[in-house]
Order: structure tokens, then C-alpha cells, then sequence
């Protein structure tokens, strides 16, 4: 197939991190050859001898860095701005310390988060330099001593929880979440001071992060889902040795076969082939922990495994093919964490119930569970139940003995006199309108749960009355920092792009407004995503006029609230980083009552003329992610500040991300984002049919343009540096632009270059400082007129 695909056409390829030159003679070097002799293929290697195997024309090695960048480096690690006198007073043996380093990037960032955590004192920095790790020989690769010294200065908790991110597959995402628990069922967090568990085993992940032995994942929020270097990866094998496994089937047998005396005490298997596990598996009695990666074809477990693996503390059977689980589950009474995660696992057995020991267990996504056993409610010790996107019908009777349940996610409300609400259900579910009571419990079994950390409920429109969303007693739950609230989206419109008022009868939307009234967080709160929301207005403890509603909320999520006509004032929330609206589809304009509740003080003026509250010296002080998406009837963004409060008002100050997607009727951004914005990095505009002008943004450094069909003018972003723009057909005018270096065009059908570029050949380049276009489009066909000009 590949080599039809690419038959005589030109193509460069792009093979990152090869470590095996077979991947080449065996697999691609025959189907390649059908492209065009002029194409070109870039590997990148840590190993020379792989690109010569390869048979490389061109070899470039990368230098290493300079002691000086090197030193550099560590300095901005170590070191905050004003402390340039201890920068001074250090760098003889700061020089000396990256010398070991070798000028090797890795090596460096990892001594500089150990450095970080030491005093900045001569004879402490001295000591690092001192440590046997720099020159320890049973290492595997010689270039592991700086990582090594990493290892060795941590606390012996966290060197086991380091040594696991060994099971991890290469390269894989690592969710903070999953780490924390994984150490506490493998007894590696312990508490000093009575504080949770959770804490600890969050603390060691954010001490490994700040170490940079964890690299986090911009893509996510807040540095909990990381991936780890290949390199310090093999070190933590390598510290692990014989008790630890990680590969293929095959490579498991081999393993074991040339050492009988191998006592393994966790394996994982990544093997997109298996579809048995093998005998040797079964034979290795003293496993703790046994888990499963990318093997989708497993369908079946052997009858006896739970009885041969007895001794088995974790079990992570996640998105294999198994259906059922055998009785023998609840022999498993060392068990305490089972992860079953997106099979297609149709029921669990009442046996589970025996597992008195279980911590944590992970159901999400099974999409062929409808019910839970009602074992489940002697889990005693259980302190997480993940059921998230299980089509669950409810939840047995007697939760609320689960008294040490620190998170359940997937809660499935069922109201005291059944589901009165038809919104968003299948024929099968309402089927049991009649009898939910008896066999579900309900939100009442919450209030005993006071250990409660996280919470997120779905099917809220079963939910009776305000009487029953009461008595979960949400607000007085003192640890509770993460809550979702949920309603089921109409099955009609299950995108919700335009949600109705007749999808819902008057009855229901009045219940579940007075629903979500009685579903007071605490203070306490941190994290809150509220999503399908049919009230008319949000609930009045989103709208109180002060910042202490929610003073420690960092993250709000407000998802297909589709009947609300008005935000809520959203400004005063003093810790608010992040804040994401979707599906606001009855939202026609933005104004400053989305900053702060109107009221007598001066300040801005509202739609209505009436004086907006400005008591406050800064608005949105810490957002510094702000998007909106999927608002169709969104016309108008303005705030109209009185002029005295432009300078004494500080509005959006760390606000560097903003992005609109699919708003086509909003015309224009604010005029005083010039003024008040003054941190923004990046401005995506997605989708905004309606917005002809983009201009005046003196520090945003990134621009992406995509699908904006009456843009007609982008001016005056003096910093800018990178320019992405993907059919804006009516684009005639990009100017003011003098510091871009970067053009990105994504225009595939377009054959030659639009106009507001082709000025940038002439004796005044448009561009002065542009050193890179990317195309992906048919201008680079080499006979197409724009051609000479690129």
C-alpha cells in the first residue's frame, strides 16, 4: 500500500529516534524505492552507527552544549532574578558541576532540580560535586551518572515510586492520578502527620516533576499528565533489576527461561498480538502488581489465574477485550487496585465484595456495564470508584457505608420518587422509572461521604427536588476540591449546538434550577465543570457579588448551559486560572457583567446603562487560559470602562491564551484588551464568520487564523512572531507585522500565494524578519507561477 501511495512522487520522511536499523532493510527501504529518486529521508539516532547501517549520505552530529550555556541553563533553574549575588558567589563550583555534566541537556536539568532543592550554600553545592554517583561503573550507559546522582538524592519513599514509572510503555502519557494511586495500593506512600494519602503521593509526583525526572505534557492542565525520557526510563529499569518486567510476551518468556531463579514482583506486558496470556504468567506466584498495555485482542482469562495469583496487590486489565470475570476475583484478597477501564466487561461478580483490601477500582468506560454488584458496598476500605462513561442505571443501595471513598467519579443520580424527567433518555431507561428506588440509592447516601475529594454526578435531571440535591450536603464537605455536576444532553441534540427551550418541559427547567441551588460547593473548591445545564440562569451561588464564593477555585468549565442568557460575573474569583465556555448557545453578548455583578459603585456601565460594581483593584487577576467555543448566536464582546478605571483597574493582567472557536456571529474583540491585556501570548480565532478586523495587540507573540471567512484586515502586532492562517479567503490586508518569523499557510487546494503575501518579495519586504513558510498547499509544485517569488 505504501508504495502505491508514494508511486514516482517526491516526499520527505521523517523517522525520529531510530534505534534499530532493521526497521529499514526489513520494512520501508523496498516500498520507498517507488518514489521519486529526488526525495529525502531525515533520521535522527543517539546512535552514529545505526545511520551508516541505514546507509546515511549525510551524518550531522549535535553538539553538545558549552559550559557556559550550560551554566546558563542551571541558573535559570536554580536561581530567581533577584538573587544574582548567590549566582556570583556559586559558579566556581557551579561550573565545575556542569563540567560533569558533559554539556548533555538531559544531565543538566535533571543535577539543576536537584540543586534546586538544595540551599544555596558553597559547602552544599559542594557535596553534590562530592557524590560517588558521578562515577558509579554498573550503570548502562556511561552517560547516566548525572541521573543517576538524581536518583540518589531522593527520599527513599519516592526512589520505589521513581523505580515504577519503570512499567510505563516507552514514550507513553503518564496521568498523575493513576501514579498516585498505583503507589499507595503498592505501599509506597505512607503519612507522617495524619494528612491523606493522596496528598503524599500528589506531593511526590509534583517533587519528581520539579527534579525533572518527569517532563510534563503542555497539552494538559496543570503538570499532571508527564512522559519520561527514555533515558532516565532505562535507569529506572535498571535500579529495579529482576523484580521488575516490562515487554512482550515473547520477550517475558525468554526472560524468564534463562534465569529459573527470577522472583518477579510486577510485570506489564505490551503486546498488540497476544491474545492468550501465557502459561509462565500463572507460574510466577510472587507477583504484586500485573498489568496489560496495548493488548486489545485479549478476550479471555485463564479460569485459575486469580487462584495461582494470590498474592496480587495491583491488576490492570485496561482496554483489553475480556467480557467476563471469573467468581475466583474475590480470592484476591491482597487486591487493592483493579483497573478494568474501556473493556467490554458486562457484569462483575458478587465475589468482588470479599476484597476488603481494595483502594481503588477503576470501571471507566466500560460501555457494556449496566450494573454493579452489590458487593460492591462492603469495599470498606475502597477510597476511589471510577465509573465514568458506564451506562450504569445506578448505584446499589448502601454507598454511603464506603466511609473511606475519597473520589467517585460517574456518581448516577436517581431521584427519591423516580426520574420525573424524560430528558435525554433511551427507551430502555425509562423502562425503569417504576423501581429505581428500591434498587439505586440516592443522592442522600452522599452526605455521609465526608471524606469526599472529588465528586462528579451525572443524570441530574433525575434528581426529585431541591430536597434530595440537599441532602448530599455538598457544602459541607471540608476536603472537597474537584466537582462535576452533569444533566443528560437531549438525545435529539446531543452536540447541543442550538439547545431549545421545548426540548424541556417548563416543569423540569424550574426543578432543575432549584436542584442546582441546593448543589453548593464549599469553599474549599478548586476545580468545577458544570455541563448540560438546562435553568434559565445559573444558580445563585455562581452570582454572588463578592470573591468568596469560591476563593480557592482554580479551573471552571461551564459546558452546554444552553438556556442561560447571561454569564455569570466571573471576575472577582480571586485564584481562577482557567476558564473554558462551550455550547453558551443562547449568549448574544459579552459584557461587564461578566466581570462583576452590577451594583452602585462607579465604574463600567452594563447593557442597561446601570453602573457596574468596581470595588475591586484587579478583575480575573491569576485566568490565564481563557476560551469559548461552540456559541452560535454570541454577536458582541465590549466593556465599557469609564475612563478613570483604566488606570486604576487592572482587568485580565496574566491572561496569555485566549481562543475562540465556532462563535460565526461575534464581530469584533473588545477595543480594551489593547489596555488591559497585557501578558497575551496567544489569540486562535476559529470559525468567526462574522469578524472582518484583528488588529492592536501589542504583546501576543502567536496568531492562528483558521476557517474565518469575512476577515479582511490583521494590523499592528508589533511582537509577533509566528502567523498561522487556513482559508481566510477575504485576508487582503496583513501589515504592522515587522518581528514575524514564522508563516504557516494551510490552504490545500490554493495554487498560488494570497495576496496579502505576495507583497513580501519587494524592495520593502512586508516581512523583514521572516525566515520560515510553511506551505500545505499546491504551491509547491515547482511550475506554478508564485514559485520564483517563494
Amino acid at each position: 500500500m505504501l508504495s502505491q501511495v508514494i508511486m514516482n512522487k517526491k516526499f520527505f520522511l521523517v523517522l525520529d529516534d531510530v534505534w534499530d536499523a532493521q526497521v529499514w532493510d526489513e520494512l520501508l527501504r523496498k516500498p520507498l524505492h517507488s518514489g521519486s529518486a529526488d526525495s529525502r529521508i531525515l533520521i535522527t539516532s543517539r546512535h552514529e552507527t545505526i545511520a551508516r547501517q541505514m546507509g546515511a549520505v549525510y551524518i550531522h552530529s549535535v553538539e553538545k552544549l558549552s559550559q557556559e550555556d550550560g551554566w546558563s541553563l542551571i541558573c535559570k533553574m536554580v536561581f530567581e532574578e533577584c538573587e544574582k549575588g548567590d549566582m556570583h558567589v556559586l559558579s566556581d563550583v557551579g561550573m565545575r558541576i556542569v563540567e560533569k555534566c558533559d554539556g548533555l541537556p538531559l544531565a543538566l536539568r535533571t543535577v539543576g532540580g536537584v540543586l534546586r532543592t538544595k540551599e544555596k550554600r558553597h559547602s552544599e553545592w559542594e557535596k553534590v560535586l562530592a557524590s560517588p554517583a558521578w562515577s558509579f561503573t554498573k550503570l548502562p550507559n556511561e552517560k547516566m551518572g548525572p541521573l543517576y546522582l538524581s536518583y540518589l538524592d531522593l527520599p527513599p519513599p519516592l526512589k520505589q515510586c521513581f523505580t515504577s514509572l519503570s512499567l510505563f510503555p516507552k514514550d507513553s502519557l503518564i496521568f498523575g492520578i493513576t501514579f498516585a494511586n498505583s503507589c499507595i495500593a503498592d505501599g509506597f506512600v505512607t503519612s507522617e502527620d495524619d494528612a491523606p494519602l493522596e496528598d503524599w503521593a500528589e506531593g511526590y509526583w509534583k517533587e519528581l516533576v520539579q527534579r525533572n525526572l518527569l517532563q510534563p505534557d503542555s497539552k494538559w492542565y496543570d503538570q499532571f499528565v508527564c512522559r519520561m525520557h527514555d533515558l532516565l526510563r532505562s535507569l529506572a529499569q535498571h535500579i529495579a533489576g529482576d523484580e521488575c518486567f516490562i515487554g512482550d510476551a515473547r520477550a517475558f518468556e525468554n526472560k524468564i527461561k534463562s534465569s529459573l531463579s527470577i522472583k518477579l514482583r510486577r510485570l506489564s506486558i505490551v503486546d498488540g498480538n497476544l491474545e492468550t496470556i501465557p502459561d509462565l504468567i500463572m507460574k510466577q506466584t510472587s507477583l504484586r502488581t500485573l498489568s496489560f498495555f496495548h493488548t486489545p485482542h485479549i478476550h479471555d482469562l485463564p479460569e485459575d489465574l486469580f487462584r495461582q495469583l494470590r498474592k496480587l496487590r495491583v491488576l490492570n486489565l485496561k482496554e483489553t477485550a475480556i467480557a467476563n470475570l471469573s467468581t475466583s476475583l474475590g480470592d484476591l484478597v491482597h487486591l487493592r487496585r483493579l483497573d478494568l477501564s474501556h473493556t467490554k466487561i458486562r457484569e462483575i461478580p458478587e465475589s468482588i465484595g470479599n476484597l476488603r483490601n481494595l483502594l481503588f477500582l477503576i470501571l471507566e468506560d466500560c460501555e457494556y456495564l449496566h450494573n454493579l454488584p452489590n458487593g460492591v458496598v462492603w469495599l470498606i476500605n475502597l477510597r476511589v470508584l471510577d465509573i465514568r462513561g458506564a451506562p450504569l442505571d445506578g448505584l446499589p443501595v448502601g454507598i454511603g457505608r464506603l466511609k473511606q471513598l475519597r473520589s467517585i467519579r460517574g456518581f448516577v443520580a436517581n431521584g427519591c420518587e423516580g426520574c420525573r424527567s424524560g430528558v435525554g433518555e433511551t427507551d430502555r431507561e425509562q423502562e425503569h422509572k417504576g423501581h429505581q428506588d428500591e434498587r439505586f440509592c440516592t443522592l442522600k447516601e452522599l452526605k455521609s461521604l465526608v471524606q469526599l475529594r472529588n465528586i462528579s454526578m451525572v443524570k441530574l435531571e433525575r434528581v426529585s427536588d431541591r430536597a434530595e440535591a440537599k441532602a448530599a450536603a455538598l457544602q459541607a464537605k471540608p476536603h472537597l476540591f474537584r466537582l462535576l455536576l452533569s444533566c443528560t444532553l437531549p438525545s435529539s441534540s446531543s452536540d447541543v449546538q442550538q439547545p431549545r427551550a421545548n426540548y424541556y418541559e417548563e416543569e423540569d427547567i424550574k426543578r432543575i434550577g432549584e436542584v442546582f441551588e441546593e448543589l453548593c460547593p464549599p469553599p474549599c473548591l478548586e476545580l468545577l465543570e458544570i455541563n448540560g445545564y438546562f435553568g434559565h440562569e445559573f444558580p445563585s451561588w455562581m452570582i454572588t457579588p463578592s470573591s468568596s464564593w469560591l476563593p480557592n477555585l482554580r479551573r471552571l468549565d461551564l459546558m452546554n448551559c444552553g438556556l442561560c442568557q447571561q454569564l455569570p460575573p466571573l471576575g472577582m474569583l480571586p485564584q481562577l486560572e482557567y476558564l473554558w465556555i462551550k455550547g453558551a448557545s443562547a449568549v448574544t453578548s459579552i459584557g461587564p457583567e461578566f466581570i462583576l455583578l452590577a451594583g452602585g459603585s462607579t465604574g463600567a456601565r452594563g447593557q442597561n446603562g446601570r453602573k457596574i460594581d468596581s470595588c475591586f483593584s484587579s478583575y480575573f487577576p491569576k485566568l490565564e487560559k481563557l476560551g469559548f467555543e461552540n456559541m452560535p448566536n454570541w454577536e458582541e464582546w465590549w466593556w465599557r470602562w469609564e475612563e478613570e478605571d483604566n488606570q486604576a483597574t487592572s482587568l485580565l493582567p496574566s491572561l496569555k491564551i485566549l481562543i475562540i472557536n465556532g462563535c460565526p456571529e461575534l464581530r469584533s474583540l473588545p477595543e480594551s484588551l489593547l489596555y488591559h491585556v497585557t501578558a497575551l501570548k496567544t489569540l486562535q480565532i476559529t470559525r468567526a464568520h462574522g469578524m472582518r478586523n484583528i488588529q492592536n495587540l501589542p504583546s501576543l507573540t502567536e496568531l492562528i487564523l483558521v476557517h474565518n471567512s469575512s476577515l479582511e484586515r490583521v494590523s499592528n502586532f508589533p511582537v509577533l512572531k509566528h502567523l498561522h492562517v487556513e482559508d481566510c479567503e477575504e485576508l487582503k490586508v496583513v501589515e504592522a507585522v515587522n518581528a514575524v518569523e514564522h508563516i504557516q499557510l494551510d490552504d490545500r487546494e490554493a495554487e498560488s500565494l494570497p495576496e496579502w503575501l505576495v507583497g513580501a518579495g519587494e524592495e520593502q519586504p512586508r516581512f523583514p524578519s521572516l525566515h520560515k513558510l510553511t506551505l500545505s498547499n499546491k504551491i509547491y509544485r515547482q511550475g506554478l507561477p508564485d514559485w520564483p517569488l517563494i
